[in-house]
Parts: C-alpha cells; structure tokens; sequence
C-alpha cells in the first residue's frame, strides 16, 4: 500500500470512528473511560495522526456499538478479497454521506456566524 493509499485509509477509519461516537453521543473521555484507550490515542486516531493497532481496534468496538470486524475492514485488517455484504457496503456509504453532511453543516454554521458578524458592524 501506499502512503497516500495508507493516509486515505487512516483518515477514513479516524472519520467514522468519530462518526460512530459522535452517533451514539460519546465523548472521547466517555469513549477513554469504556475502552481503557487514552484520550489523545483516541483524539489522534480520529485526527488520522495515528493509525491503531488489532488491539486498540479491539478495545473501541464494544464501546462504539461496532463489531470487531467492522473495524477490521475499515483498517484494512482483514483480506480485501472478502467481498463487503450489501448491508455493509450501504452502512459505509451511509457513514461516508454522514460525514459529508455534516462537514457541509458545520460550513454553513461558519458562513452564518460571518455574516452575522458583517452585518453587526458599521
């Protein structure tokens, strides 16, 4: 694999396991305190600065209502030759469009807020 084929899978896997805790209403020190994983592991995985290993993986599943092997995949654990099950592949499109949407949320927060604050001055 690449690096760029490396970056893109962290940053995926950072992407929905932010998704998924967000999802469920976790923090990261609620996520820290069920899994037994330090919060800035935690926070640079997210940030795809880390990339975690089998046993991290492990340790996140339960707490983030996921099955090991979702995880796995995500990561690239697990042979690419398994083919995804329909049901697998809609939740990672659904999880891909839930980060978009709200990527596109959090702009038009920004945009509201600066315009706002254009309008407030003289």
């Amino acid at each position: 694999m690449t690096s760029e084929g490396q970056m893109n899978d962290t940053q995926n896997l950072g992407n929905a396991v932010k998704q998924q805790r967000n999802r469920i209403g976790l923090t990261l020190v609620d996520l820290a305190a069920k899994s037994g994983v330090s919060t800035s592991h935690l926070s640079r995985i997210e940030k795809a600065q880390r990339y975690p290993s089998a046993s991290i993986l492990r340790k996140i599943a339960k707490p983030l209502g996921l099955e090991e092997e979702e995880l796995f995949n995500l990561a690239g654990y697990l042979p690419s030759e398994h083919p995804m099950s329909p049901d697998h592949e809609k939740h990672k499109f659904l999880a891909e469009l839930d980060i978009l949407m709200n990527r596109v949320t959090a702009d038009m927060n920004r945009i509201k807020t600066i315009i706002q604050k254009l309008q407030s001055k003289p």
